[in-house]
């Protein structure tokens, strides 16, 4: 009787075990799916970036999502593995999964523009919800229906569960550096949106025709039938907006865009800016360009002028080469740091920078200032991903690798963002955190009053590691008025605010960098105001923001 039973078990067994060819197509889908996971996340994070920044929260909320898609797509693909079991739905959530990846990057403007009212940490959350949740919930689901279709006995069910999710994670670490250093910057969000769909979509067309599924199949085509139109639809612009180029790069999604427009005196302009993110970077007239018609960058140069021609130079974010323009024209030798390869490019074709006139290294400033060998004469700090300064930089030990980069006279700028001489301490903290790590190794600190009520306009910061008499300096007539038009600048446009306190504010180190989050008052603030730029100027108009 025991033997009787135990060849009815052998038998039953091998009716369960899959063929080679089949368990092959389901490892497949299960890399493919992990890929499609990581893509999904990446093309999240940067469809957001454009309208909500790249804020902490903006990051907290693709990643809070994810994590509740994945987690409730393990929960519901596990009972549904056990309700249907042969007659899996495995391909037809791979393919509506497919087709919800496809048009995640179409309807994200429309949702987020819903959004606006609630602010930037609620909004990005909400809109984060809808378009990236639906998507990577369905990608959650396929792992658990791969396992209990592989798994039909009990007996190996923790080696398939471990294969699967290892082949899953693989698939995933390689798609990781496949979108975010090839897909998305060489073929944009949406492209490479469609691309992913694609590629789901014939693997769940492949399997669902393995297992004779016909019914699934032509529901899936019929569904991505319905949704053709999402892939190929083209917004209309307005013909006083040209979009002259959009990338995605190491920091975000880089737009240079042209405004037709008219002046006060009734004269036609043509206006030019770099957007990172949304967020100015450069600003221009076309047939000028790099010149800027902002002011700021005119104060940072005519202040940088007080040190003689000639000297060392170093301009830490390029932007649109508004400043490296006028350094140069003030006759320093300038070196240029700047993180995303995308921009040399930018400023050379559409901003007018010749690249033959300073050094470009791309490198991360810290760390290009920890390796150096250069001792500077003076040091521009004109860098911000979007509306966020990069907190690494402005840390006591970044500050100190700075320091051995300079020589003992040499000035520092940097452009901030923010108020100092408010009535709120708290909208303050971030600057005077700033000032106060500076002040901790030896730097004299000085910082000019906005010319803005804004709490997120240009704050300039200036001083010396050393010996520099800044103020002496001033009192002469500077270099800039005799070589550059725009402006006249003298020793009151940098007078210092005086009567803030440090005491209650913190130095900003490595192990506790928290700039970002003492500086969220002027982070919101800002990215407020350029969504509804972003809104009005752009959106509303039919031009498209990625």
């Amino acid at each position: 009787m025991k033997d009787k039973l135990n060849i009815k078990s052998s038998i039953a067994h091998k009716d369960n075990v899959l063929p080679p060819g089949q368990r092959n197509l389901f490892l497949i889908v299960s890399f493919v799916e992990g890929a499609a996971v990581m893509i999904i996340e990446l093309l999240g994070a940067k469809i957001v970036a454009p309208f909500y920044g790249t804020s902490m929260y903006v990051w907290a909320s693709v990643l809070g999502v994810t994590l509740i898609a994945l987690s409730s797509g393990y929960f519901i693909g596990g009972s549904v593995s056990n309700k249907y079991k042969d007659k899996s739905p495995l391909f037809v959530v791979l393919a509506v999964g497919a087709i919800l990846t496809i048009i995640a990057p179409r309807i994200a403007p429309t949702i987020m523009m819903a959004t606006t009212d609630f602010g930037v940490r609620i909004g990005s959350l909400i809109s984060v919800s809808i378009y990236l949740l639906p998507p990577i919930f369905c990608m959650g689901m396929v792992s658990p229906i791969i396992i209990q279709l592989i798994n039909q006995s009990q007996e190996n069910a923790g080696q398939t569960a471990g294969t699967i999710y290892a082949i899953s994670t693989v698939g995933g670490i390689l798609a990781t550096f496949l979108a975010g250093f090839v897909l998305i910057p060489e073929l944009g969000i949406q492209t490479t949106a469609t691309f992913t769909g694609l590629v789901l979509i014939i693997i769940s067309a492949i399997g669902m025709l393995s297992r004779k599924q016909k019914t699934q199949a032509a529901l899936t085509f019929g569904l991505f039938v319905l949704f053709v139109p999402f892939v190929y639809s083209k917004p209309t612009s307005d013909p006083a907006i040209t979009i002259q180029y959009q990338s995605s790069g190491i920091l975000g999604e880089w737009t240079v865009v042209d405004h037709k427009g008219f002046a006060r005196d009734g004269r036609q302009v043509n206006t030019r800016q770099l957007l990172l993110n949304g967020v100015d970077q450069t600003f221009t007239n076309v047939g000028i360009q790099p010149f800027s018609v902002w002011r700021y960058p005119h104060k940072v140069t005519a202040l940088a002028g007080i040190k003689p021609a000639k000297s060392k130079a170093l301009l830490l974010g390029m932007g649109g080469g508004s400043i490296a323009y006028n350094l140069i024209k003030l006759g320093f030798e300038l070196d240029i740091v700047e993180l995303d390869e995308r921009i040399p490019f930018i400023a050379e074709q559409w901003f007018g920078y010749d690249p033959t006139s300073s050094n470009l290294i791309i490198d991360d400033a810290r760390h290009y200032i920890r390796n150096t060998a250069q001792k500077y004469d003076v040091v521009i700090l004109d860098i911000v991903n979007g509306e966020v300064q990069p907190s690494h930089m402005f840390t006591q030990e970044g500050l100190k690798e700075l320091k051995t980069a300079l020589n003992d006279d040499a000035l520092v700028i940097v452009n901030f963002q923010g108020q100092l001489d408010t009535d709120d301490p708290t909208l303050s903290r971030a600057p005077r955190s700033v000032i106060k790590t500076f002040e901790s190794i030896g730097y004299k600190m000085f910082a000019v009053r906005n010319e803005s009520k804004s709490i997120s306009a240009d704050l300039l910061i200036y001083g010396t590691p050393g010996t520099l008499n800044i103020k002496e300096a001033l009192s002469q007539n500077l270099r800039y008025n005799e070589l550059l038009s725009n402006d006249h600048f003298s020793a009151a446009d940098y007078a210092p605010i005086t009567g803030y306190e440090l005491g209650d504010v913190d130095v900003l180190t490595d192990d506790k960098p928290n700039l970002e989050l003492l500086n969220t008052p002027t982070v919101l603030n800002w990215r407020k105001n350029k969504i509804e730029y972003t809104v009005n100027g752009l959106i509303k108009k039919g031009v498209p923001i990625y």
